[in-house]
C-alpha cells in the first residue's frame, strides 16, 4: 500500500511540473512536502499556519513593551510575542 501511495504521489508530482513554470516547482513540492507531513502528523498544522500567516494582536495593552531599537518594528514584536501564546 506505501508503495502505491508513494508512486501515486510522485506521478501526481511530476504531472503537475509539466504544466509550471521552472520558478513555481519548488513551491509546489513545498506545499506537497507539508500536506504529506501534517497527514503524517509530523508538523503540526496549527504552527505551520502561524509560520505562513504570522499572529494577530487585538489588545495590545497585555503586551509586554518593545525594546527601544529600531530594528524591531511593531508587526515583527507583534509576531514574536504571539509566539509565546
Amino acid at each position: 500500500m506505501k508503495a502505491i501511495i508513494t508512486t501515486h504521489t510522485l506521478n501526481v508530482y511530476k504531472a503537475s511540473c509539466r504544466s509550471l513554470f521552472e520558478r513555481h516547482k519548488l513551491l509546489l513540492s513545498l506545499q506537497m512536502c507539508i500536506k504529506l507531513k501534517i497527514a503524517e502528523g509530523e508538523v503540526d498544522k496549527d504552527e505551520y499556519t502561524f509560520f505562513l500567516r504570522g499572529g494577530t494582536v487585538l489588545d495590545r495593552s497585555q503586551q509586554m513593551q518593545k525594546p527601544p531599537y529600531d530594528w524591531i518594528t511593531q508587526q515583527a514584536w507583534d509576531h514574536i510575542t504571539e509566539l509565546e501564546n
